[in-house]
């Protein structure tokens, strides 16, 4: 093997050995890995390689991952950031709309989408399916025939694939959410005592339970159900706090907080977050709803002006270095506010006004960068 074949494989590797605690004490062979993927981006991506030297940083310079150069997500608007021809791309994600149209919208241009599989499954089974048990799976989302260019509607898919029964559909198409039938399959669940786990994003969800709300259906589904939530209400739906959407689960559909996980997750990335509370659930170890990283991925928050990693407890923007990036780029800047909780960390909301500058500097280095290359 060549040198990104053995990259590649070290790094398919470290994922196929699963989701597990991270020991802060041996950080050494995701350094190593690390390293060697920004050397690789470095040298194959003419772009960030101007970019990181515009910041006076190279592989000879940077000797730890936490010093390698992230790039702002709000830059893969702008220009294509791989080490490939985007045409060889086996898949293209794109972020959702904007109204400046689609030449707007953030795109990941994916080399090998086997590498992204590789990333999701062992991720989503570890923290909503630990018992490994196949359910009917009902979606409240889009299917990826419909959304081709949508990594949630992969994502999706795929746990469908891997964890779904023949029972298992999708409840939401270009027509909209079919409640009336998402409703009867339900009723069907609690008659045979079958759990069943829902998968969609925030406002989907919010229009099923307003639909209850509206023709006064309920459940207590079986023991064992569960329900993964994603994004927010987008301006699509009311707002609603997390909390009080929780409290919802449980009153509607009788699926209690411990059975939901929320997950967070961007077009720019390879890899996914989600909550750690299924999982603590099902050993029996309660702890704090966080946000895990697994161990081909690391997290830091940064100062939103200087971008230097702040402490634990400081409210910062979240900076994720992920190894499933290997064909694009490692390091991603982005506009989100976090805070470090345990071995993950929470979300706080996006950042806004001068919270931003500091990203917005960021995207013009890019750009520089590009023209620079160009020249």
């Amino acid at each position: 093997m060549n040198e990104i074949e053995t990259l590649d494989f070290e790094i398919r590797a470290l994922m196929q050995a699963g989701v597990r605690p991270i020991d802060p004490d041996d950080d050494s062979l995701f350094n190593d890995l690390a390293l060697r993927t920004f050397r690789y981006q470095w040298q194959h991506n003419v772009v960030y390689q101007r970019y990181c030297e515009r910041r006076m940083l190279s592989p000879e310079r940077v000797k730890h991952w936490s010093e390698i150069p992230a790039v702002p997500t709000t830059a893969f608007k702008h220009l294509p950031l791989t080490t490939f021809p985007p045409e060889e791309a086996q898949a293209i994600y794109r972020t959702s709309g904007t109204t400046q149209g689609s030449e707007q919208r953030g795109t990941h241009y994916i080399r090998d989408r086997s590498l992204y599989e590789a990333s999701l499954r062992p991720n989503l089974a570890y923290h909503l399916f630990p018992d490994a048990k196949r359910l009917p799976i009902y979606v409240l989302f889009w299917h990826p025939n419909e959304l081709p260019q949508s990594s949630l509607a992969h994502m999706i898919s795929d746990a469908v694939e891997q964890h779904g029964t023949a029972e298992s559909r999708y409840v939401f198409s270009a027509a909209g959410l079919d409640s009336a039938s998402l409703a009867e399959s339900l009723d069907a669940a609690v008659a045979k005592n079958t759990p069943v786990c829902l998968m969609g994003v925030m406002y989907t969800f919010v229009y099923f339970l307003d639909w209850c709300a509206e023709h006064g259906k309920r459940w207590q589904l079986p023991k064992g159900s569960r329900l993964m939530d994603t994004g927010g209400s987008k301006g699509k739906v009311r707002e609603i706090a997390r909390n009080d959407l929780y409290a919802l689960y449980s009153e509607v559909l009788g699926i209690p907080s411990t059975m939901c996980v929320n997950e967070y997750g961007m077009t720019e990335l390879g890899s996914q977050f989600y909550d750690c509370s299924l999982h603590s659930a099902y050993l029996r170890e309660w702890q704090p709803r966080h946000k895990v990283i697994v161990p081909w991925v690391r997290t830091q928050i940064v100062d939103p002006t200087t971008f230097a990693p702040l402490p634990a407890g400081q409210t910062g923007l979240l900076r994720h270095l992920d190894l499933a990036n290997l064909y694009s780029v490692l390091a991603l800047q982005t506009e989100d506010l976090g805070v470090v909780v345990a071995d993950g960390f929470e979300v706080l909301g996006r950042a806004s006004g001068a919270e931003l500058r500091g990203c917005s500097l960021a995207v013009e280095d890019v750009l520089a960068a590009r023209r620079n290359g160009n020249g």
